[in-house]
């Protein structure tokens, strides 16, 4: 009995999609920005989610929604949706979470909705998952640990190397097990 074995080729575009819905876990995504050249010193989140296919816009959105990820059924794309009145390090965290939702969860919905409220205490799993997708993408637990031993112990100064808000940073730490002078 004969055995045909059918060589399967792939264009670069449905390859990419292949990696793209692998994709699953901070460290896969991180990997994902290094291979398609993104800049991870910090994360330029913005680049990431443009090599994953996903539109960024910043619009006006009402004060309680810090942004949206959206699939667009028009155009075949997934969309973030960034709330422009806010500031520049809150504008990257909700482009992270928004991506922790499309590497996480897009297969259980196509609209996934950042209202600040759910930042401090999460009921929704969805909303946990994605900001620990957010922090750890932001502010890898290698990275941040070197900072620390390099001597850079404030809180301020790590939000201000990581481009986030000082609690984003205090999370962190804690979510690492770290704790000290300004942690």
């Amino acid at each position: 009995m004969a055995i045909v074995r059918r060589k399967i080729f792939l264009t670069r575009q449905e390859a990419n999609k292949n990696d793209i819905a692998l994709i699953d876990t901070a460290d896969k995504l991180i990997r994902f920005a290094k291979a398609h050249e993104v800049n991870c010193d910090p994360l330029d989140v913005e680049d990431l989610a443009k090599k994953l296919g996903i539109r960024v816009e910043f619009v006006e959105l009402s004060d309680d929604l810090s942004g949206k990820l959206f699939y667009d059924e028009e155009s075949g794309q997934w969309r973030i949706q960034v709330n422009t009145y806010h500031h520049p390090n809150r504008q990257r965290y909700t482009i992270a979470h928004e991506l922790g939702h499309f590497c996480k969860h897009k297969h259980l919905s196509h609209i996934f909705e950042d209202k600040i409220f759910f930042r401090g205490g999460e009921s929704k799993r969805s909303e946990w998952q994605a900001n620990e997708f957010a922090s750890e993408i932001l502010m890898p637990e290698y990275k941040f640990k070197k900072q620390v031993r390099s001597g850079v112990k404030e809180i301020k100064d790590l939000a201000r190397f990581f481009k986030v808000s000082t609690l984003t940073v205090r999370l962190r730490a804690k979510s690492l097990g770290m704790s000290g002078h300004g942690l």
